[in-house]
Formats: structure tokens, C-alpha cells, sequence
């Protein structure tokens, strides 16, 4: 299957990822205005969409782009998932150009994907998780 990339999220795009995160646990609780207004201010936005451009993955990061970046969201559509989709959106982010000099990718994940990561050269570290939440 061939895939189109994007990184620009105009006109009915932000819809789109609206109804992947409306599929997800960690994400169906974001409200659209809110999914708009991170796609702004964003560092980058990644999209995976199929031939017929329909949005069938996506991720985003949070960076410095010199020692960290994280890598969030990241989601590939149900009826698409197991072709090696989530692989090709963290290889991509990985190797971004505008990514080159950053020295750690971080992401957060639950326990059942840590040996998809580690697949892809993610280690699990042992540093604690602290939260702040409003």
C-alpha cells in the first residue's frame, strides 16, 4: 500500500483527526476545538494518509530540537492497523530532517506496546513519571 505524508493539518483535516482520537481510550475525551488548537502549536504534525487520502495515522512532537523531543499520539486507524503503519510514522519522525541534531526521543506508551517500541530502538527507562493535571 502506498502512503501520502503530511504535516499541514488545514480545512477538514483537523475533522479527521478529531474522529481517529474519538476512537482511541487515551484521546476520545478531547474536545475538537482543543485537537485544533494543539495541531497549531504543535512542533510537528505527522499524518499518514491512504492513496485516496483518507487520515489512516498520525503523531505529533513536542521538541527542542537539540536534546529532546517527545512523541505523542500517536495512532493508526483500526481497519489499517497490523501493515506496519505505526512503525513507518515513528521511523519518519525518527529520521525528520528538522529532528537531525536531537540527541532522545521520548513517548509515553501502556505496558502492551513497550516491545512494539522496542522493536524500533526505544528502551525502557527507569526514571519516575511525575503528573501535574488541571
Amino acid at each position: 500500500m502506498e502512503y501520502q505524508w503530511i504535516e499541514r493539518f488545514e480545512s477538514d483535516r483537523g475533522r479527521e483527526l478529531f474522529d481517529l482520537y474519538r476512537k482511541e481510550w487515551w484521546t476520545k475525551e478531547r474536545p475538537f476545538d482543543d485537537v485544533v488548537h494543539m495541531l497549531a502549536h504543535s512542533d510537528i504534525v505527522l499524518g499518514c494518509c491512504a492513496s485516496d487520502g483518507q487520515l489512516i495515522g498520525f503523531a505529533r512532537v513536542l521538541t527542542d530540537y537539540t536534546f529532546k523531543a517527545f512523541i505523542f499520539d500517536v495512532i493508526v486507524h483500526s481497519d489499517f492497523r497490523g501493515r506496519g503503519i505505526g512503525q513507518a510514522i515513528v521511523k519518519r519522525i525518527i529520521s525528520h530532517e528538522s529532528l537531525r541534531k536531537v540527541r532522545s526521543f521520548e513517548l509515553y506508551c501502556p505496558d502492551r506496546l513497550i516491545a512494539f517500541y522496542e522493536k524500533l530502538g526505544f528502551i525502557k527507562g527507569s526514571s519516575s513519571l511525575l503528573f501535574h493535571q488541571r
